[in-house]
């Protein structure tokens, strides 16, 4: 199940700030501009902060001016999203976010248009001729708007900077990104076009962009020492959990990419360093508010060819097997029929032991084998045998972390089940 898109369906139209024509601070006049910029409607942080994304104080202190809210903190690695969107090079993004590792910041990614919150999500995807009707004009409204917005950064850029250079990441044909580089005093800014699904501008210190998805402290290391290094994340409760930490959270907000939110979250944890809208532009969303139709499969072997793993899917969930995989520190994601009533359920359970299901509380299951029924993915992240309960995160933020289900709903709603190993 995913959250109910209550975003406004129309677009907006964002007019950028108008700015003296005088430089500020040798950031290039290309940068600002006062383009008409039309975009999915979210809240607006009426300023032009093209300056301060630029400035090598506000990376120094990891500062940087507006509303921001973390999104994922964990020991080592942050991830912070401005609530409020100002304008950035000529546009209002999307979204805006900050990657700080070890309390450093690493990259800021601007995400000026994103296919997965442009469509939102739709229950059951475009089901009459009238839905199909309006879809096809929302895609055609939105490849103009990504030609358009396209091809004013690629201006702005070449006219502030000179000419790009492009480069490739990704290893196979559903992950290859195709990008391009170009270079103002110490920065790196990487624009990224994903045709059909996604506009972004990637900021880096110019010595830390990275050359591929594979996280540069994980690439040198063998399949047992990765191994090693995840086993430490193995913990034990009193209680008898199972668990594992330092797990990140991306969260899907009103798309309907449960599956690649969640892959992206295990993909991190294994290393993989690849945004979401990269994995959505691979799985090939036709953009119709639905995952139906998408090559999720194929996506999650490509993920893990990446870095050099192998997923193997079981049609039915296994406790036993799935206390194996955790026990080595390895997360696994499940991809199960869904309910309100049992969603709500789990949302509001306690630390208690979960009693065993009667008779009723059975038939309330959806059904695992009943195709076409509302589905979602998730990741087990812990396992009570004692208690025969499974611990599990959805992508919908910290407050999703660590709900409970017993064995027997999992086995009965669950219709695939994706291990990883070396």
């Amino acid at each position: 199940m995913v959250p109910m898109n209550t975003r406004i369906t129309h677009l907006t139209l964002l007019i950028a700030v108008t700015l003296t024509a005088t430089p500020v601070l040798g950031v290039p006049n290309s940068f600002f501009g006062n383009g008409i910029i039309v975009i999915p409607a979210h809240p607006r942080f009426n300023s032009n902060l093209t300056r301060e994304v630029l400035s090598a104080k506000h990376w120094d202190q990891n500062q940087f001016p507006g509303p921001w809210e973390k999104e994922t903190a964990l020991a080592d690695f942050e991830v912070k999203r401005m609530s409020a969107n100002p304008t950035l090079f000529g546009a209002v993004p999307d979204s805006v976010r900050a990657y700080s590792e070890n309390n450093e910041l690493h990259e800021i990614t601007i995400t000026f248009l994103d296919a997965g919150s442009f469509f939102g999500f739709k229950a059951g995807g475009e089901k009459s001729h009238s839905d199909r009707l309006a879809g096809a004009d929302r895609r055609s409204e939105f490849n103009q708007l990504y030609r358009r917005l396209t091809e004013n950064l690629r201006m702005r850029l070449e006219q502030g900077c000179g000419p790009g250079k492009q480069n490739i990441a990704g290893r196979s044909d559903l992950l290859r990104q195709v990008y391009t580089d170009y270079q103002w005093e110490n920065f790196t800014l990487r624009l990224a076009t994903r045709d059909q699904h996604s506009v972004s501008l990637h900021i880096f210190r110019d010595q830390s962009a990275p050359r591929s998805f594979i996280d540069p402290d994980w690439a040198p290391l063998s399949p047992s020492e990765r191994t090693n290094r995840l086993k430490k994340n193995v913990r034990h409760s009193d209680q008898g959990d199972l668990y594992l930490e330092n797990i990140p959270m991306f969260q899907q907000g009103h798309t309907p990419f449960c599956g690649i939110h969640s892959l992206a979250m295990v993909g991190h944890y294994y290393g993989l360093r690849i945004k979401t809208a990269d994995l959505a532009a691979g799985a090939e969303f036709r953009n119709t508010g639905s995952a139906r139709g998408s090559n999720m499969l194929n996506l999650y072997h490509a993920a893990a060819k990446e870095i050099d793993m192998k997923v193997s899917v079981s049609s039915r969930f296994d406790p036993r097997r799935a206390e194996r995989a955790l026990e080595a520190g390895l997360p696994i994601i499940v991809w199960r029929r869904v309910s309100e009533e049992r969603e709500k359920a789990h949302q509001t359970q306690s630390l208690a032991a979960l009693p065993p299901p009667n008779s009723t509380q059975k038939k309330s299951w959806p059904a695992r084998d009943k195709k076409g029924s509302p589905s979602h993915a998730s990741v087990i992240t812990g396992i009570n045998l004692e208690r025969n309960e499974i611990i599990f995160t959805e992508p919908w933020g910290d407050h999703a972390r660590d709900r409970r289900m017993r064995f027997e709903e999992m086995e009965a709603t669950a219709y695939a089940a994706f291990y990883f190993k070396w």
